[in-house]
């Protein structure tokens, strides 16, 4: 049986475009976290990669604020993609999109090495050895001195904590909805999220399930992959922003 993916609704992919900042209590902190890391001026020439990057929307303010930027998207959702392309066509061949699964080989999309690659909320959606291939070909595609800046959920070490929050961020969703902040066509989605990772907390996760796993397992897959300068720049409840570098001594650790 081929298993539809949710994000290839057209009216759920809108649905979250239209209301992602009230759904994600961190929305715009973390595309302002990442925006922040960004070692770039607004005159200079880059190439920026978002995988997992959606609708467009942190891609578009990456290219309204860097005049010289080229910005890719890749992402398994033709419909999310659908509204990248009608919001990015403004900025003409400065914009590209790719419909590619971050679990596949992306990289031979690519129509330039990328500088930075940026993700929001897409590579909790792999599992532990997808992952450590994702990270492997984020280091393998960026140009030396290259940065992967990832904002994402996570959970914690005790099961505990991360059920209350867990539990905070389903009581968030569901106060949104009664508020009709979020457009009925997201709520089924939405359901399904709170079904699936807190009345069915514990339950063993699967590659495209919230595969949530620890900061400290995260940061391990970078240094893997030869990703030096690894860290957490920002963290809240669910949510945070991991950084790595690529340099010559990562490059040789990653060759051994």
């Amino acid at each position: 049986m081929v298993v539809q993916y949710r994000w290839n609704a057209s009216e759920a992919a809108a649905g979250y475009d239209q209301a992602a900042q009230h759904i994600h209590p961190y929305y715009t902190d973390i595309q302002n976290v990442i925006r922040d890391h960004l070692p770039y001026a607004k005159s200079d020439v880059f190439c920026l990669l978002d995988a997992g990057g959606g609708s467009g929307r942190l891609v578009e303010r990456a290219l309204e604020e860097f005049d010289h930027a080229h910005a890719t998207i890749i992402d398994q959702s033709e419909s999310f993609l659908a509204i990248a392309e009608r919001r990015l066509k403004r900025f003409g061949s400065r914009a590209e999109w790719h419909c590619v699964s971050l679990q596949n080989d992306w990289t031979e999309v690519l129509s330039r090495a990328p500088n930075v690659i940026v993700s929001m909320s897409a590579i909790h959606h792999l599992d532990p050895e997808e992952k450590r291939h994702f990270y492997r070909q984020c280091f393998n595609s960026l140009t030396l001195d290259g940065l992967l800046l990832n904002g994402d959920e996570i959970r914690d070490r005790d099961d505990r904590i991360y059920l209350v929050k867990v539990e905070r961020w389903a009581r968030h969703m569901r106060l949104a909805m009664r508020k009709e902040l979020i457009p009925p066509t997201m709520h089924e989605a939405i359901l399904g999220w709170i079904d699936r990772n807190l009345n069915q907390f514990g339950r063993p996760k699967v590659s495209g399930d919230d595969c949530h796993e620890t900061i400290e397992a995260q940061v391990g897959y970078l240094g893997e992959s030869g990703f030096e300068q690894v860290g957490v720049v920002w963290r809240r409840s669910l949510w945070a922003v991991l950084r790595g570098t690529k340099s010559l001594g990562g490059l040789s650790r990653a060759e051994r």
